[in-house]
């Protein structure tokens, strides 16, 4: 099984509407859809749908074609049956024409049915950036995995329904869209890797993504899906699971240690292993730190509207310079950008688009079927964005190691499929260092204190704790039980959160048991009576994130499934990142 890369060219005759979701220059009544350079395209959704519509006539029923785009979940189900063929955006390079001929405006009116005249209020503007009848080409990608007889085969397969799909766009009955021509050339999906990943337990690495992203994280609205801006060690740890078993043409689900696959069978056995760190989102230029979550142990006063301070050192409340302090729950818009620029956070342009489901048989909208969702922009004229992460093989055996580098780098050599709903596909760039966080200068703190910030979420608090003890008692629990009793809690500064609903129903457990996550940013502010084991133990925490407490698989677990079925949020998937001893506990203190 290989690595297949179709590049389309879709040659289409003005005029061409395909509709923007966000709102067009004053009196243009419909927009049109643009990328992030202002190109024309026809979005990625849009150009899967025609094709679904082409096969469905030309082998209706049939499910091989099923497979290659995807079905419905059944209901109830929690198991996405997604497709093996991934489409990209078409745009076009074909520069816009205006002339006194063509303003790029079209008007068009409705009839009113009884008078057989101009019907009120029914003037619509129309952005048409192409005139009648100019050719206008696009290209876009179609990505799949397939050996070498069933590539050809879906090559023509996809062939056949492009020629069968006559527009494009919206007001095709009225000659918008129509398509004149359609070329379909196969391209190397597999390049050759520049770097190598380097010599040591953790794999530093850099994504570059080739199209928009869109990665659901809490849902707040039934039908609107709001992108995260990182990627989570969870999706990344999926995708190449899912990249492993479709270049094995196995139909598993899942990697299964004990019956590793063919290919990349040292990955396979110490899958589970494996831990896959969250890709933060880095800042321009060369040279930036990794971003820091900021702690919540900061609070901002209203007599200082620029800086900031730090309190987690502070033994006890108090005033700062005569004023009361605010934490983050209670700050302005402008105390959040002031804080996330000192440590590193960087936002990512977004783009809005809105979807809704059609009726096959009618061809139009079904009932109740509108939705919309962000998508994370990878690059605009002014930014190219990067992601950076680890993967990290401290459990497995050192002298595994150089065979288990190897396999990550040929798994990885054509990037890693599958991310997010866009099926974003990424290019790894392996460093040789891990960049190291901003704000964090390895400061001496007295009285041999540590204070550890989460930049990811974390299972901490049992549940059977809280019920009969507070928060204090069952972060202490936690502290203790992970060091061996090394680090005792002084304080902590933590917001929790609780996961149920879809993750916990996805969770196969036998009976229904949501997650309490103790959020990015909270503090904890430790003693240690061992010093050099501290020590020892923050440093390993720095690199591979906190281990879990034995609670966990005692809750969580099943005797018949392995952990991360019924418990998805475990370390290996990047959850318990830590930075340790930031400088703002020392240099953002206030003055007593």
């Amino acid at each position: 099984m290989k690595r297949r890369r179709l590049k389309v060219e879709l040659t289409l005759l003005g005029p061409i509407l395909t509709q923007s979701s966000v709102a067009g220059e004053p009196g243009i009544d419909a927009p049109v859809a643009r990328d992030a350079f202002g190109r024309v395209m026809l979005p990625y959704s849009l150009v899967k749908g025609k094709i679904l519509d082409a096969f469905r006539d030309l082998r209706p029923n049939d499910p091989t074609i099923m497979n290659w785009i995807g079905v419905p979940s059944d209901e109830g189900a929690y198991e996405p049956e997604r497709g093996r063929l991934s489409f990209t955006d078409f745009t076009t390079k074909t520069a816009e024409r205006k002339q006194d001929d063509h303003d790029g405006i079209i008007e068009r009116i409705q009839i009113d049915a009884n008078t057989g005249s101009v019907a009120g209020r029914m003037l619509a503007m129309l952005e048409a950036p192409y005139g009648y009848n100019e050719p206008v080409l696009f290209e876009g990608f179609v990505g799949f995995i397939a050996d070498d007889a069933e590539a050809t085969i879906i090559q023509q397969e996809l062939k056949q329904a492009f020629d069968w799909v006559s527009s494009y766009g919206a007001m095709r009955t009225v000659g918008f869209g129509r398509k004149q021509s359609v070329e379909l050339k196969s391209q190397p999906a597999t390049t050759k890797a520049v770097t190598k990943p380097a010599e040591k337990a953790v794999l530093p690495l850099r994504f570059h993504l080739d199209r928009p992203l869109c990665i659901v994280g809490r849902k707040h609205s039934g039908n609107h899906f709001e992108s995260l801006e990182h990627i989570p060690g969870s999706v990344l740890k999926g995708a190449a699971a899912r990249l492993i078993l479709d270049l094995n043409s196995s139909k598993s689900k899942f990697i299964d240690s004990k019956n590793p696959e063919k290919r990349f069978g040292l990955i396979c056995k110490h899958f589970e292993s494996i831990r896959f760190g969250e890709a933060k989102l880095m800042g321009k230029g060369e040279g930036q730190r990794r971003p820091v979550v900021p702690p919540l142990s900061l609070v901002v006063t209203p007599t200082d509207k620029v800086s900031f301070f730090d309190v987690a050192l502070l033994e006890a409340p108090q005033l700062i310079n005569g004023a009361s302090p605010a934490f983050q729950p209670d700050w302005k818009e402008e105390d959040c950008i002031n804080v996330s620029k000192a440590f590193g956070t960087v936002k990512a342009s977004k783009e809005r688009r809105i979807r809704t489901a059609i009726d096959p048989e009618k061809w139009q909208a079904l009932d109740r079927s509108l939705f919309s969702f962000d998508l994370v922009l990878p690059e605009t004229p002014e930014h190219k964005c990067v992601w950076e992460g680890t993967i990290g093989l401290n459990e497995i055996p050192s002298q595994e190691h150089l065979l288990l580098r190897n396999e990550l780098l040929e798994l990885l050599s054509g990037g890693l499929t599958n991310i997010g709903k866009t099926r974003a596909i990424a290019e790894v760039e392996w460093l040789p260092n891990r960049t190291a966080p901003s704000m964090n200068s390895n400061i001496s703190l007295p009285d041999d204190l540590h204070i550890i910030t989460l930049q990811t979420d974390f299972l901490m608090t049992n549940p059977e704790t809280l019920q009969k003890r507070d928060l204090q008692k069952a972060y202490e629990e936690f502290w203790q039980d992970v060091s061996g009793k090394k680090l005792d809690l002084v304080r902590f500064f933590a917001k929790q959160s609780l996961h149920g609903g879809f993750i916990a129903q996805r969770a196969n457990q036998q009976q229904y048991k949501p997650f309490l996550l103790t959020e990015r940013g909270s503090v904890f502010v430790l003693r240690s009576y061992d010093p050099k084991e501290a020590q020892k133990l923050l440093d390993s925490w720095t690199e591979t994130g906190l281990p879990m407490a034995p609670w966990v698989s005692v809750y969580y677990g099943s005797p018949n499934k392995p952990l991360w079925m019924t418990c998805p949020l475990l370390p290996h998937v990047g959850f318990g990142e830590i930075v340790v001893d930031l400088e703002c506990h020392k240099t953002k203190r206030p003055q007593q």
